[in-house]
């Protein structure tokens, strides 16, 4: 059986289960028959949905599949996250009724309720004006072999825009031009995951993005993502010429790619190293990145790094000289909290390093949760990120 159809039986499962679990619960305030029917005909046009998106989404051969996958993750989420804890936590009122504690069976029923208002009204944020709700994040990164003509320099970091993902109308791309322009950096890199698969996610988005800018130029590196290894080619050939087209997409959109090599940076008589590299992650994901290569001639001078994948910071960057490595792709699963000091995302379980400045042994690495998205059509506590790095040689 075909992971497709099995993925098509256990969403109307879940929808028919999920559904009938609720109306089990209020079916005492669904007396009229013409709110049975309401009740029934919505969970119909779910399940439809599903059945529809089974068949649709094989025929998209572009970045529209990834757009509309997006949209209908959104929506179940939308619906069903509210409804399942409803059903979990009014389990208990249910059972606090038949065993006669009234008073406390009506206050859990209120909170289920609540929580489910929440929960709707949060991810209904979280796929509408949260996901271009972009956040500054200043972090102050102390080098100290840092020459003193780059103390307070300003590194504007993006990453993880995933372009396929966004409607024609959809406002961010320009919002975030805007608000990085605005900060004047001295220097913008992106990270790795420009689009989802194909060169051509960045055809309505160049004029906007050539209008970055920054005084010592704009660079970046490859993400997993932008190989196109997630989509089944006709020929090798066509997926070649995909790779091919990116990277002239990203030069005319004023990007200077750092595939597996390194740019110096001057400042007076003082100079700093840029250092790029290809994707360099673990299996599944793919490893082009050549880190001796990009690093040659970069001795006895500090170096920052870019690199995609936070995982390659321990497994293979912290035993090179590089200061500081600059990184992206985890998301940090676009879902977590975050109030003052305290932090938590899924994300975590996977990479270790999913969000923040992170140190060992004098070796640092920054990792961006990103601007854009992909799957979930938005962002719950974890909002799209534009990174402002301060560099300085001065512990505070």
């Amino acid at each position: 059986m075909k992971t497709g159809l099995l993925i098509l039986i256990a969403g109307l499962l879940c929808v028919l289960l999920n559904d009938s679990l609720l109306y089990w619960q209020i079916k005492r305030y669904l007396k009229k028959r013409i709110y049975n029917c309401l009740f029934w005909l919505h969970s119909l046009f779910f399940m439809a949905c599903i059945v529809v998106y089974h068949f649709f989404i094989p025929t998209l051969k572009g970045p529209e599949a990834y757009f509309w996958v997006g949209k209908g993750v959104s929506v179940i989420l939308l619906f069903y996250t509210p409804k399942t804890l409803y059903i979990i936590i009014n389990i208990f009122a249910i059972l606090l009724r038949k065993l006669k504690c009234i008073p406390a069976s009506r206050i859990i029923h209120r909170t289920a309720l609540g929580l489910a208002a929440f929960s709707f009204l949060l991810i209904f944020y979280g796929i509408t004006w949260g996901r271009y709700n972009f956040k500054v994040e200043h972090q102050q990164v102390c080098i100290k072999e840092l020459p003193d003509n780059f103390n307070g320099f300003r590194i504007v970091q993006l990453t993880d825009l995933h372009l396929g993902s966004y409607g024609e109308h959809y406002p961010g791309v320009k919002k975030l031009v805007n608000e990085v322009n605005a900060l004047n950096p001295d220097l913008i890199v992106f990270t790795g995951d420009m689009v989802n698969s194909f060169a051509s996610e960045m055809d309505p988005w160049i004029e906007q993005l050539k209008k970055l800018k920054a005084k010592h130029g704009v660079y970046s590196s490859t993400g997993n993502h932008d190989y196109g290894t997630y989509v089944r080619w006709a020929t090798p050939e066509e997926q070649k010429n995909n790779l091919k087209q990116f990277f002239i997409n990203m030069e005319t959109a004023g990007f200077q790619m750092l595939n597996n090599t390194n740019v110096p940076l001057v400042i007076g008589t003082d100079t700093i190293y840029l250092a790029g590299v290809e994707n360099c992650g673990r299996p599944p994901f793919p490893c082009f990145g050549n880190l001796p290569q990009a690093l040659q001639g970069t001795e006895g001078h500090p170096v920052i790094l870019l690199s995609h994948d936070p995982s390659h910071w321990r497994d293979e960057v912290i035993r090179f000289p590089v200061a500081l490595m600059l990184a992206g792709h985890t998301h940090a699963m676009q879902i977590g909290i975050q109030i003052g000091s305290f932090r938590w995302s899924p994300s975590i379980y996977v990479y270790p390093e999913y969000n923040g400045l992170y140190e060992t042994n004098g070796r640092q690495l920054y990792v961006s949760r990103g601007s854009g998205y992909l799957g979930f059509a938005g962002r719950i506590g974890q909002r799209p990120e534009i990174t402002l790095i301060e560099l300085t040689n001065k512990r505070k």
